[in-house]
């Protein structure tokens, strides 16, 4: 009988037959195996230092890698799948995902326009990897790869940093970034924040499209502020280009007149509702988190009219403390069209829909508390 807080080891043996090297780096190299009992390809990073990388800090950032790649859970991720740590040795594996394919830099799309999904779906991942107090720190074309089936993989987060709760930043560490010029935050004060991927970010399609004579690029105005040196002109955050991708992008997509009656009620009802944020605008990025919050809100009160809580529809989109104005005069009819408005549409089409929400949600007045005592 197995009682709470025992160990149990699992020592049966597993064999796994070697193909080819795919790589080598400082830290380490990289090897192609197969599982003859799945048939499965993996692609194994064996960790093994040369010279002066062989030392605690490095061993330190492989475990941390480890430590990042089982949080993340992402389409256009590496997936991990297992790890195999030797202390002793100062050594160990990180079984992953195979990816077959090539680095961005040098993938060649049928058509040129395919470009602006490839650029969409770095915005999203890097997204999601905010949203996750996730740092990547070492943003290159080699990281970036397109598979066979033309879909984007994020690899590498072996110089990856996970932020605490309460952490906005961390420390830059020495890479040989590929950019002439660093920006002012890692220049002049060593720091690395998400603001700052957003700009190394921007220089990769910069020098991208750049190398491929890619002149016309439809986000071009949207790379030119990612890469400004001062922060202060550049993107806060990847939520705000995601929000800006979305504001144009909504008016391409053919909702019928119903469908934009339907939004721009339920969107008008909720901006009217909320009268100020306090200290900051802290929207709810994930969309499925949404969804459930708008159905629990329609199942909840399946036999009331109007919603009884305004907050209750709030707190779908809004996280944090904020004003809202108390009158019930939401209809659960409203939220009920708007969620099955939402429901019907595929994952990209929701994301656009839920961006402009936000941006409209931002509009809203932020009150600055002062909790000083004098």
């Amino acid at each position: 009988m197995l009682k709470p807080g025992e160990i149990v080891k699992f020592n049966s043996m597993k064999h796994f037959k070697h193909i080819s090297t795919l790589g080598s780096g400082g830290t380490g190299d990289a090897h192609l195996f197969k599982d003859e009992t799945t048939d499965m390809l993996f692609a194994f990073k064996k960790y093994s230092p040369k010279g002066s990388n062989d030392n605690d800090d490095t061993f330190k950032r492989f475990v941390d890698e480890i430590k990042i790649l089982f949080t993340l859970s992402h389409e256009n991720i590496v997936r991990v799948y297992n790890y195999y740590l030797y202390p002793e040795a100062k050594s160990g594996y990180l079984q992953m995902e195979y990816v077959e394919g090539v680095s961005i830099d040098q993938f060649e799309p049928y058509h040129r326009s395919f470009w602006e999904d490839i650029f969409k779906d770095v915005i999203y991942v890097f997204e999601y990897l905010e949203e996750n107090q996730i740092l990547h720190r070492d943003i290159r074309p080699s990281n970036i790869l397109i598979d066979k089936n033309d879909k984007l993989k994020i690899i590498d987060f072996g110089f990856g940093k996970k932020l605490e709760i309460e952490e906005r930043e961390g420390r830059s560490v020495f890479l040989n970034w590929p950019v002439s010029q660093l920006p002012v935050e890692t220049q002049l004060e060593g720091i690395y924040s998400h603001q700052t991927e957003i700009f190394f970010v921007g220089k990769l399609f910069q020098n991208l499209f750049k190398n491929k004579g890619i002149e016309d690029f439809k986000y071009n105005y949207i790379i030119e502020k990612m890469i400004k040196i001062d922060p202060s002109t550049r993107y806060r955050s990847f939520p705000e280009i995601a929000q800006t991708i979305s504001a144009g992008v909504m008016s391409e997509i053919n909702f019928t007149t119903r469908e934009k009656e339907i939004y721009q009620y339920f969107a008008d009802t909720l901006f009217s509702h909320i009268s100020s944020l306090y200290d900051k605008y802290d929207p709810i990025i994930d969309i499925d988190v949404i969804l459930d919050k708008l159905a629990n809100l329609i199942r909840n009160s399946s036999l009331e009219t109007y919603i009884q809580h305004n907050s209750q529809l709030i707190n779908c989109f809004i996280k944090g403390v904020y004003k809202y104005k108390k009158n019930i005069d939401i209809q659960v009819a409203t939220v009920k069209k708007f969620y099955e408005f939402l429901v019907k549409l595929d994952s990209d089409k929701q994301k656009i829909v839920i961006d402009n929400i936000r941006t409209r949600l931002a509009n809203i007045n932020i009150i600055i508390t002062d909790d000083l005592p004098f």
